[in-house]
């Protein structure tokens, strides 16, 4: 997609989730070339949290249009941000981690320590906190 995207300008409207609409992948010249009849379903595979930056990039090619590198995707409003994730903050694409920032601050007010690393544990297996910095 990104060489076609420098290629073909027809491409650099489209999200990587419409590309498939408008472009057929061939396997054996290892290039995507646009597509000269009839039409493709395309479909994005399911990537969960966990696999945190593959996760984020994914989220980002569904918003993204004229991706032409992997910089690219993480420049927003001509700003560049070192990570997926940074990026999709900036656009509004995930929630915050506000909740679970209060329910630790309650939590270590009146419960031991092991209750509050088991409580901190518990959130980090369930994929529930977003940012981890």
């Amino acid at each position: 997609m990104v060489e076609a995207n420098k290629i073909y300008t027809e491409g650099k409207d489209l999200t990587y989730s419409e590309f498939s609409i408008k472009f057929v992948w061939l396997a054996k010249e290892k290039e995507w070339k646009p597509m000269k009849k009839g039409y493709n379903i395309g479909r994005l595979i399911y990537i969960p949290p966990g696999s945190r930056d593959l996760y984020y990039l994914r989220i980002l090619l569904t918003i993204q249009k004229c991706c032409i590198d992997y910089d690219n995707i993480k420049t927003i409003n001509e700003i560049f941000f070192e990570t997926y994730p940074e990026a999709c903050y900036a656009l509004g694409l995930l929630a915050d981690d506000k909740e679970y920032i209060d329910a630790m601050k309650e939590v270590s007010e009146f419960a031991s320590g092991y209750q509050l690393r088991r409580l901190f544990v518990t959130l980090l297996a369930m994929n529930t906190i977003s940012n981890l910095m």
